[in-house]
């Protein structure tokens, strides 16, 4: 099995549409101030990912991958 490296990890966190930020954090982009991009949705998910241990990244990316 191939080791998925932090840089992997978060290449493939940081390329995800909101749709699948959404089923993986919950959050909805709606939710928040639509300024700039949904910003403060994206910073919401980046919060949400920073929090997770390797192992539920790891999770989440075979999931979803």
């Amino acid at each position: 099995m191939t080791q998925i490296t932090p840089n992997a990890l978060q290449e493939w966190w940081d390329s995800l549409p909101f749709k699948a930020m959404t089923r993986i954090t919950g959050y909805e982009p709606t939710d928040f101030n639509p300024e700039e991009g949904y910003q403060d949705f994206v910073d919401a998910c980046d919060d949400y990912w920073e929090h997770l241990s390797d192992e539920e990244k790891i999770h989440l990316y075979n999931e979803y991958n």
